[in-house]
């Protein structure tokens, strides 16, 4: 006798269900136990202010035996009470965006897990700066002008574009190029800078950045980062700063490419983003704002703004359709100038910040 085997097909969401059921409650509840509060009430504050991080517990049966408070994965507080106050003095941070968590656990073992943030502007209010031009020359209308710097009394300008970025070395007066280097047509050229006789570029979206002997453009060696996007690339003697169209500024170890640091760009009310090329200047940094025809100057080391240029005057002057945004900044010390252009300009402005 032959005995018939019925087979009968679960489907797999209610098996993986039926599994989940049969296993132990998890420890995590789906909601959060603790309640964040921040005054003030926008949860930003601006730098030598305080704030106050309030936090209230949702369960009171089985109590909570061990709450810690992180802020940006710092731990500042551990405690076993229910509802408590962190008063914390923005003078002891930077300028910037900081994460604030809280994990709770309860006498039962359940632990609950909650975020928030903060962020800390400036406590400067920046100027609105004016400019003079002193002279107006000749530029290059091919050149999609991503990075701008002087070296040794020439200039050096990257240039952006697929299958048409190019290093050039030449003398702006005359516009003589010394010397040329092309990069491979899968690259998209950003910002350059030099630091200890090296040439250094960034690429925009390969997240690979190049060095060059910069007497020869010869290629040294290639780098990678780990921004999505490379902007605009400077230098303050001792580590290469780089943007990315964000609100953050980078440091970089120049041996070792490692990040040493970041800062936050900030007015008293907001972050400013789409930062693009850079220009190193006695402390400050001097950076065109992506789709603006504004320069932003800040500190180098807070990000905290210092004024802003409107350079609208320069573009309103130009018939060309084919004119894009101003991008090009560099600082002659000699003649205690800055060099300004932008993508696809005719001119290259000589001009005095007042």
């Amino acid at each position: 006798m032959k005995f018939q085997m019925k087979i009968y097909f679960i489907p797999l969401i209610t098996l993986l269900l039926f599994i989940a059921g049969c296993n132990s409650k998890s420890n995590i509840p789906r909601k959060p136990v603790t309640n964040i509060q921040i005054t003030p009430a926008n949860n930003t504050v601006t730098m030598g202010n305080e704030f106050t991080i309030t936090i209230e517990s949702k369960i009171t049966k089985p109590n909570v035996v061990d709450l810690e408070v992180y802020l940006n994965n710092r731990l500042i507080k551990k405690t076993s009470e229910i509802n408590f106050q962190i008063p914390v003095d923005s003078d002891t941070l930077k300028t910037g965006k900081y994460s604030i968590k809280t994990i709770a656990k309860n006498s039962d073992g359940k632990i609950g897990i909650n975020f928030s943030s903060i962020s800390v502007l400036s406590d400067i209010q920046p100027i609105n700066q004016s400019y003079q031009i002193i002279e107006i020359l000749a530029h290059n209308t091919n050149n999609f002008t991503q990075g701008l710097e002087f070296y040794k009394g020439k200039l050096y300008e990257g240039t952006g574009n697929y299958a048409d970025s190019y290093i050039y070395v030449y003398n702006p007066s005359t516009e003589k190029v010394y010397k040329s280097l092309k990069l491979d047509n899968q690259y998209f050229g950003e910002g350059i800078t030099i630091l200890n006789d090296k040439l250094y570029q960034l690429t925009y979206k390969s997240k690979k950045g190049f060095v060059y002997n910069a007497t020869t453009l010869e290629k040294l060696n290639e780098f990678s980062f780990s921004s999505d996007e490379g902007w605009g690339l400077t230098n303050n003697g001792k580590y290469l700063i780089m943007s990315n169209g964000t609100s953050t500024i980078t440091y970089i170890n120049p041996f070792t490419f490692e990040i040493e640091k970041t800062i936050e760009v900030c007015t008293p009310t907001d972050f400013i983003t789409n930062l693009n090329e850079l220009e190193f200047v006695d402390g400050n940094i001097y950076s065109n704002i992506w789709t603006s025809q504004t320069i932003v100057k800040f500190e180098a080391e807070t990000g905290k703004v210092l004024a802003l240029i409107n350079m609208d005057g320069l573009m309103s002057t130009f018939s060309n359709s084919r004119i894009d945004v101003l991008n090009g900044i560099a600082y002659e010390k000699n003649e205690n100038l800055f060099y300004i252009t932008g993508k696809w300009w005719p001119n290259l402005y000589k001009v005095k910040f007042q």
